[in-house]
């Protein structure tokens, strides 16, 4: 009997010896377990920006945690004015060439001067221009819009867009968390010591000087020439030929990816961006008019038309001008001389102009002895030129010394009797008028009224406005004046009556 107690009571003490260390396991893993999840989370927080490295051509930069945003999906949203004087820009608030600052808009201008960006929020699409290129603008679409960030009101682009907007590449490595920038200047220094040894084969001992063509490098193509014979050819950062050297120049179109080649014969063409041809060079001028819609527009003697991209014409070659000088219109901010409000071609033939469509054709039979309303006569300082009344689709034309506004359904939503329309710009603010009669209207709630009545926007119809609310306004005779339409017919109307009375009176006297 006493035997069985003892042994039970080393079972028991087993037992209790048994359970400790069960527990101080379970204890361990709970402590490792607590350890990795920290880590985890700590990782996690560096991913998201904590201790990233960023490298510009080579050197290690500062820069702020909101610069970048690391999203889920994988994207990466770089700061647009926070990154810009890193890379070489300067940033603006605001649309170029407007003198106002908007959050909504912003710009960004290489510190060489060679070219200027502009981003919009909500937009996938930017502008670029260079000075010299008589406001030619490039509009490129990318990847994804534009967003602001509320936490800082900061614009963002995708790292995608960055490498668009910004001449460079850009590269992340996820396990190093490094970022690593590469500017154009950096590029075209490293290429033009490698160009002798990557285009041996072609013989090219030179980069080209040309700014668009140099563009090519971020997409991983040289455009170069050699000292034999002058001649430009393409080929890629690894020396494989895409364009063989025997063009007088070549230039690259960032919008569709495309070169812009020059023969012996100063003829030009377009080729892909692979090398196959697509226009042939057979042209004294050409341009891109408007890349999504793959429209060209071409020169040969001295004649002007419009081509897409099987070369069929869209405009026949036989116009003097096709589009305005935008140098004239400064205040309007013109980003295609071309194609106005993204619909009207204005070309002039014979002394004429008429209006076109994107597709050539006529959108009113009308021909017209000018394009635009230029201020020669009015004294006021104020007023600008107008050759477009933005986001309305119409454009001003005249006739003889009377002005209307006609869109893109051949429509004159401004009737052409008035003496001028233009714009004046106040506190940065662009409003465009119509003078009649010694007196303004707004163009803009002209046009809209205008568009309701030919049913544009089939809205219900507004509670007319009496003397009796605030805004009302009435004539002579107490009745009410609605609208900006009203009131130009019926100071139309008190004009005409005016000019009767006096020739009774005339009558009368005589």
């Amino acid at each position: 009997m006493q035997i069985e107690q003892d042994n039970n009571i080393v079972f028991n003490d087993n037992k209790k010896t048994s359970d400790g260390k069960t527990t101080k396991i379970i204890i361990a893993l709970i402590v490792i377990t607590i350890v990795a999840v920290i880590g985890i989370l700590y990782a996690i927080l560096v991913m998201l920006g904590k201790g990233l490295t960023v490298v510009v051509d080579g050197k290690k930069v500062n820069v702020s945690e909101d610069t970048f945003i690391f999203q889920d999906n994988g994207d990466i949203y770089v700061s647009i004015i926070d990154i810009a004087p890193l890379v070489g820009y300067e940033p603006h608030n605001g649309e170029y060439k407007i003198d106002i600052e908007d959050p909504n808009k912003l710009y960004v201008q290489s510190a060489n001067g060679t070219e200027t960006t502009s981003f919009f929020l909500n937009s996938d699409i930017i502008s670029k221009v260079a000075p010299d290129s008589n406001d030619d603008y490039e509009n490129i679409t990318i990847d994804k819009a534009i967003f602001r960030e509320d936490s800082n009101n900061k614009l963002y682009i995708t790292s995608k867009g960055f490498i668009i907007a910004f001449n460079s590449l850009f590269e992340y490595n996820k396990q190093t968390n490094m970022i690593t920038i590469q500017t154009l200047p950096s590029l075209i220094k490293k290429y033009s010591e490698e160009i002798k040894t990557i285009g041996s084969k072609q013989g090219y001992s030179r980069l080209s000087e040309n700014f668009n063509a140099q563009k090519a490098l971020v997409y991983g193509l040289i455009v170069a020439s050699r000292d034999s014979d002058g001649k430009f050819g393409v080929i890629n950062t690894q020396g494989t030929e895409i364009l063989s050297p025997r063009y007088n120049n070549i230039e690259f179109i960032e919008s569709s990816k495309e070169f812009i080649v020059t023969n012996s014969s100063n003829k030009v063409g377009i080729a892909f961006i692979t090398g196959n041809p697509k226009i042939t060079v057979s042209w004294d001028e050409i341009k891109v008019l408007d890349s999504s819609k793959g429209l060209y527009l071409v020169k040969s003697n001295n004649k002007y038309g419009v081509i897409n991209s099987s070369e069929s014409p869209v405009i026949h070659t036989e116009y003097d001008q096709i589009g305005v000088d935008t140098s004239q219109f400064p205040a309007d901010n013109i980003q295609n001389q071309y194609i106005l409000e993204n619909e009207i071609i204005p070309a002039k033939i014979n002394g004429k102009w008429i209006l076109l469509d994107t597709k050539g054709q006529k959108i009113i039979e009308d021909e017209y002895d000018d394009i635009g309303f230029i201020n020669k006569n009015l004294k006021d300082s104020t007023i600008n030129n107008a050759v477009a009344i933005k986001d309305t689709g119409t454009v001003i034309v005249r006739k003889g010394d009377i002005y209307g506004g006609v869109d893109v359904r051949g429509n004159e939503l401004i009737q052409i009797r008035y003496e001028s329309i233009y714009s004046r710009t106040i506190d940065g603010k662009t409003t465009y008028y119509i003078f009649y009669n010694g007196l303004e209207y707004n163009a803009v709630e002209f046009i809209d009224l205008m568009k309701e009545r030919l049913g544009y926007n089939k809205v219900e119809e507004p509670e007319e406005p009496t003397d009796e609310r605030p805004g009302g306004i009435t004539d002579e005779e107490g009745q009410a004046v609605n609208n900006v339409v009203d009131r130009v017919d019926r100071a139309d109307a008190n004009t005409a009556n005016t000019s009767n009375m006096a020739q009774n009176t005339n009558q009368v006297s005589n």
